[in-house]
């Protein structure tokens, strides 16, 4: 299989380079069979090995929404524990997809690799070895520009730099703000549960709102550096919270949602990395899983008539090379779960 077809296609047409359509062509599956007839402590087990990105996330939203069906309440220790384990996922996948997934010319400084290695293996060993190796973090997501990236000569800081350039040469028309947020989660779960097909292109009463650090930070955010500026406050925050829960403070507000409204049903949600994750299921009689549903952060931000498209049509964004470029940092701004290309009909 080519890495096109393993990708997710951003086709774009073109008149006078400027963006007429965009049509996005995915590969994802449903994984949502894979799980029935499963017990709900099975399913948790195989969503963390099924899932390549956000493994804590897809494991820890199937955990608690079986629970929920259960009718089984959280401990506090294993409440800290997954607060642990899902800001540390997400400040880690963060880093790695900054370093790894911007679309550019160059590979990365081996330097810059070996800092990114550093972080992401403190950020495996914290929930265990507790805030003792808090300044060790810092200092390595430092070492990335994490703190300072708005200035000097670190890798984050050329990024952003790299993405002012690029957004002083093409124009884009100003996208409304409309973000995913905790309070929506009971829209969510009542669409999931009415409409089997809602995971394909979820949107509420019409709203094809978006999702991600952008919409965890709550400011209009437009062009590629002024995201990248909201995904860098949004690690900040991320490590700062990290820190406030290991030393006995709370999880930030939404970031694990649970709820069982009637005995065999349950649904979670998890502000994840990419945003929030939704997972929801059934229990037959037996105690096995019926039906089970799975709302991804890329079926919202990269909906046919979602932020993405929005954000793209319109736009003045040259052709060739450089338009193509320019998409793909805009995809990985809006950050998707899986690779993407652009393709350009002109």
């Amino acid at each position: 299989m080519s890495a096109a077809a393993a990708s997710l296609i951003l086709r774009a047409r073109l008149s006078d380079e400027a963006v007429e359509s965009v049509e996005i062509v995915s590969p994802r599956a449903d994984p949502s069979p894979v799980f029935i007839g499963l017990a709900p402590r099975q399913a948790a087990v195989l969503a963390g090995r099924l899932f390549s990105l956000c493994p804590a996330s897809q494991s820890i939203a199937a955990e608690a929404a079986g629970e929920a069906a259960l009718g089984v309440a959280s401990k506090p220790e294993q409440s800290r524990s997954r607060a642990l384990r899902l800001l540390g996922e997400r400040l880690g996948e963060m880093l790695r997809a900054s370093l790894l997934d911007w679309p550019r010319d160059a590979p990365p400084a081996p330097e810059d690799i070996a800092r990114l290695r550093d972080a992401l293996a403190i950020l495996r060993a914290l929930p265990e070895s507790g805030d003792a190796r808090m300044a060790d973090l810092r200092s390595a997501a430092a070492g990335l520009g994490l703190g300072d990236a708005r200035g000097g000569s670190s890798f984050l800081a050329r990024q952003i730099a790299e993405a002012q350039e690029d957004d002083a040469r093409w124009a884009a028309p100003p996208a409304a703000a409309d973000y995913l947020i905790a309070q929506d989660d009971d829209a969510v779960r009542e669409a999931m549960t009415r409409d089997a097909n809602f995971s394909r292109a979820p949107s509420l009463a019409g709203r094809c709102v978006e999702t991600g650090a952008v919409a965890r930070r709550g400011a209009t955010r437009d062009g590629v550096a002024a995201r990248l500026a909201a995904r860098l406050d949004d690690m900040a925050a991320t490590l700062d919270a990290l820190d406030a829960v290991l030393n006995g403070g709370e999880a930030p507000a939404g970031l694990l949602c649970a709820q069982g409204e009637t005995p065999g049903q349950g649904f979670a949600a998890v502000d994840s990395a990419r945003g929030r994750l939704y997972h929801a299921l059934r229990l037959d009689d037996a105690g096995r899983i019926a039906d089970y549903r799975i709302v991804a952060p890329t079926e919202w931000n990269f909906h046919p008539d979602g932020p993405f498209v929005r954000a793209l049509r319109g736009a003045k964004i040259g052709a060739g090379a450089a338009a193509k470029q320019r998409i793909e940092r805009l995809a990985f701004a809006f950050d998707p779960c899986i690779r993407a290309v652009a393709e350009i009909v002109e």
